[in-house]
């Protein structure tokens, strides 16, 4: 009798044991007993979560990503809203020619700082190259390539580079016809990539959602940026210090006409952004109520009841002593006490 029970003891300790742990965690010890046929549903249930979860991940980088985005085009929109009064200023005969230069090249600069900005190691211009920073720097030394192509440009049609004092010769009809033809050429398509740009055309393109791919950002090759460093330059690298009033009044009304079209760009990008912005969150809400969903069910599958689960720990336990108060009794029963 007292070895029937040290076995039953055993027993109840194992079963103890399980007991405690379902209700310690929630859900069954032995799954594969517990839901048996529905194992491949389970199982597909958690695929299901897991990718939810990689997909919300990447959607926070992005959504990282496309909020430095928006803050840099805003801060480009500021600078050119600013540069545009300036020459609209100049343009009425007011206003210092010097500081209106320093102002550009202030604003240039900035532009370039902003297409470089990275997010986690990713150049947020760079499309699908974001590990290369889009823009070269045309103040640097050696003189970029897009500064050495406008100096060769300049002095090709006018027979003297922009730092000689012969540009005070250039008339405003001369001026005019080289920013509308060489100058122009120099900031197509083709030469920004080539002597501006390193970015891709591509914009990045990223899975926001179990069921949808979408483009996730904007490329330093827009045809906004372009317009901008036009108008900058006009007024950095062709002379301006040096331009008689009437050539100078050329270029500031040639540049105002650029910014005020890299300006429209702009709030067309912030735009296409912001909607980009709405994607996101809008497959951030939705995947937050499907993940949700689908843990309520696997939360069917394999949760136990946790009173239940509390009733069978304290019954096991009131046997597992009951047992050992047997056995101990038991122990100290003898013949000789009979006889």
């Amino acid at each position: 009798m007292s070895n029937a029970l040290s076995n039953s003891i055993v027993d109840l300790q194992k079963r103890l044991s399980i007991a405690q742990k379902e209700l310690t965690t929630g859900q069954h010890a032995d799954m594969s007993v517990a839901i048996g046929s529905q194992q491949t549903r389970d199982s597909l249930l958690h695929l299901s979560v897991s990718d939810i979860d990689a997909i919300t991940a990447s959607n926070n980088v992005v959504a990282s990503r496309l909020e430095i985005t928006q803050t840099s085009l805003q801060k480009l929109s500021t600078d050119a809203q600013a540069m545009r009064s300036a020459l609209m200023t100049a343009q009425n005969g007011i206003g210092n020619r010097g500081a209106i230069i320093q102002q550009a090249q202030t604003a240039l600069g900035a532009m370039m700082s902003g297409l470089n900005a990275s997010s986690g190691g990713v150049f947020v211009f760079g499309g699908v190259k974001g590990d290369t920073a889009p823009i070269t720097d045309t103040a640097s030394a050696p003189p970029s390539a897009a500064k050495a192509a406008l100096d060769a440009a300049f002095t090709s049609n006018f027979g003297f580079p922009p730092s000689d004092p012969l540009v005070s010769t250039i008339t405003a009809s001369q001026m005019d016809a080289f920013i509308s033809g060489p100058m122009a050429a120099l900031f197509s398509p083709a030469s920004w990539t080539t002597d501006w740009s390193s970015a891709s055309s591509s914009p990045l393109q990223n899975r926001i959602s179990i069921t949808r791919t979408s483009a996730t950002s904007v490329t330093a090759n827009d045809a906004s940026f372009q317009k901008l460093a036009a108008g900058y330059t006009m007024l950095t690298s062709l002379g301006a210090s040096n331009l008689s009033k009437d050539t100078f009044q050329a270029v500031v009304t040639a540049a105002t006409n650029a910014i005020d079209q890299g300006v429209s760009g702009l709030t067309n990008l912030q735009e296409k952004v912001g909607v980009m912005q709405a994607d996101v969150k809008s497959a951030l809400d939705n995947m937050a109520t499907q993940k949700d969903l689908l843990s309520a069910q696997i939360g069917a599958l394999e949760g136990v009841d946790p009173s239940l689960a509390s009733v069978t720990v304290t019954n096991l336990m009131t046997q597992i002593e009951t047992s050992y108060s047997l056995t101990a009794r038991i122990q100290q029963l003898s013949l000789t006490k009979y006889l």
